[in-house]
């Protein structure tokens, strides 16, 4: 069986192009064991990517920066391209990752050829807008239209179980055209060996004292905001504190990084390869206030480090969490519960290193090949 997978991201800093890189390096890599299972994932994008025989980067005519998102980009394809790869492949399914301009435009073309549709619901952009615009009538026009890309599809995958629900009454999928993806990472790229003596004065920073990691966008989706401003009451009441907030990734609120230098926050910017692996198994805990991820890839890469997680209540992140023993799962928003959580945390050691005994052992559940394996099985 032949599948082609479009997705909209490939070479940006986020979990998604994680995934899917992974899931193209699983079916690469083992393909003796795969039943003449092949993958092919395509897109169209002018990032750098990796240069791999299973990877195809097609023509680009016109992108942009996605509105209140800068980081990603809507790229328009060549249409005329897309429909030849199409032909020249012959594809027994066609898989779409992304509902972007890419994606919709190979959907069309698919459908025209007759092929069988599956499709990923990673991203929650009916909740991103509305956190970004506060517009119930922009999230239900976007619920629609959701709706209308997936409607078709012969299967969806869910990240989490969290977001089955979700997928039936707002973007109205069918119960039995969904399932959630069992959730996996690479359990070699992030792993506690990595830690590392050196990586902090890398960036110039002090190691003795302690780390609080987030990766992921630096934007308002993210609740960032909510993060730096809980961080600020914590440092203010506790000015002693010798500890860190390290942020990882990019986007506007960047700019926030002088006005809350005093606080000790630190913006590292985007980090790849084996600083980010380093960078995670030499942090002390890991926090994550999304309340609009489908998952959280990010969860189990800081797991599979031996860190434990702070996360909110609401959304995917806190599918991943054994609560109480490989991090804490907090009320959604409320600054009193994560600033008293971050102290609790960062006074007392055994907290961390009974999250940290944990957490690994926990993450050996969700390695990357069992994620493939489904995904294999269900398009055939």
């Amino acid at each position: 069986m032949k599948v082609c997978l479009f997705t909209d991201t490939l070479g940006d800093l986020n979990g998604v192009a994680r995934f899917i890189q992974d899931m193209g390096e699983q079916a690469f890599l083992a393909p003796n064991q795969l039943d003449d299972f092949e993958l092919h994932i395509v897109t169209a994008t002018r990032k750098p990517i990796p240069k791999q025989p299973y990877i195809h980067n097609l023509d680009v005519r016109f992108k942009m920066a996605v509105p209140f998102y800068q980081e990603l980009d809507l790229v328009w394809p060549n249409r005329k391209k897309i429909r030849q790869f199409l032909e020249l492949q012959q594809p027994d399914k066609v898989h779409i990752s992304t509902p972007g301009p890419f994606g919709w435009v190979a959907k069309t073309e698919a459908q025209k050829l007759n092929i069988p549709l599956m499709g990923t619901y990673h991203t929650d952009f009916p909740a991103y807008l509305f956190d970004l615009t506060q517009s119930s009538w922009l999230k239900k026009q976007t619920n629609q239209i959701m709706a209308k890309f997936y409607r078709q599809f012969d299967h969806v995958f869910s990240r989490s179980n969290a977001y089955l629900p979700i997928m039936k009454t707002d973007i109205q999928l069918r119960s039995e055209q969904i399932s959630t993806l069992i959730p996996g990472t690479n359990l070699e790229r992030f792993h506690p060996q990595h830690q590392s003596n050196t990586i902090w004065s890398q960036f110039g920073l002090s190691d003795q004292r302690a780390k609080v990691l987030y990766v992921g966008r630096i934007n308002i989706e993210k609740n960032i905001l909510f993060l730096l401003n809980t961080w600020q009451a914590l440092m203010e009441k506790y000015p002693t504190l010798t500890a860190d907030l390290v942020l990882v990734g990019e986007g506007r609120f960047r700019k926030f990084a002088t006005q809350y230098q005093p606080y000790q926050v630190h913006f590292l910017g985007p980090v790849q390869g084996l600083a980010l692996s380093q960078l995670y198994a030499s942090s002390d805990v890991f926090v994550f206030p999304s309340t609009t991820d489908t998952l959280g890839q990010v969860i189990m890469e800081a797991q599979a480090s031996g860190l434990g997680c702070l996360v909110s209540d609401i959304g995917g992140p806190q599918s991943l969490i054994k609560d109480n023993e490989t991090g804490w799962i907090l009320k959604a928003n409320d600054q009193v519960v994560w600033k008293q959580a971050l102290y609790d945390v960062l006074t007392d050691q055994n907290i961390r290193q009974q999250w940290h005994a944990k957490s690994r052992a926990h993450m050996l559940n969700y390695d990357i090949a069992n994620s493939f394996q489904q995904f294999r099985q269900k398009h055939q």
